[in-house]
């Protein structure tokens, strides 16, 4: 059964990536301990890159998400969040990952990316091999990599579409404001103040202190 259209937002973030931010972000609290027990509480600033890195790592692999719901799709990006209205969208893409197309622009997905090369590679075979016809002598349409519901991109893309099909069943889409839809942008200026006084402490206090 579907969800009604006023059910709550569904949230997609990449798997492999925050399993890979778990391990570099402990490694790196890990690498941190070492230094505060090899060197005592005084050496906390040879530790600062090792948190500039871990905070970087958070910021790219974990942080990013897809929302789907409510006044559009938002993509939460590292350094920037995008709303984009239903209204605008025009067409939802997966080539290298999630992208909404609009009549003006194309907003790509940072949290929702399309499979790499070699499994895309894989994926390509596995079709080529099982390609098959059926009762009518027409050929299965193979399916790109980054629309497999295994994928990042094809879990995203697959909530967006059936959520702009039921919106324009429903006639709440209005072909009108197409064009002059907007995306709502809002800057991450927080994160950007909270790295660059990392950057600029790590690079100073080692040699100050």
């Amino acid at each position: 059964m579907n969800a009604p259209l006023d059910a709550p937002d569904a949230e997609f973030r990449p798997h492999l990536s925050r399993i890979l931010s778990v391990v570099l972000m402990a490694g790196c609290a890990v690498g941190a301990v070492a230094v505060l027990i090899g060197g005592g509480l005084r050496s906390w600033p040879a530790a600062l890159p090792l948190v500039v890195v871990a905070y970087v790592v958070w910021l790219l692999f974990w942080f990013p998400k897809v929302v789907v719901g409510g006044p559009g799709v938002t993509l939460v990006n590292p350094l920037q969040s995008l709303t984009v209205p239903w209204d605008a969208i025009i067409a939802v893409d997966t080539k290298y990952a999630l992208t909404l197309v609009t009549p003006r622009a194309r907003y790509t997905a940072w949290a929702a990316p399309a499979p790499g090369a070699t499994s895309s590679f894989r994926q390509m075979r596995r079709s080529a091999k099982a390609e098959e016809r059926d009762g009518s002598g027409a050929r299965y349409s193979s399916v790109r990599p980054g629309d497999l519901p295994t994928s990042d991109s094809g879990v995203a893309a697959a909530a967006v579409r059936r959520r702009l099909d039921r919106l324009a069943e429903a006639g709440l889409l209005d072909v009108d404001k197409t064009d002059q839809a907007r995306p709502v942008r809002r800057v991450h200026v927080l994160h950007l103040a909270v790295l660059l006084v990392l950057l600029v402490a790590s690079f100073l206090l080692p040699s100050v202190l």
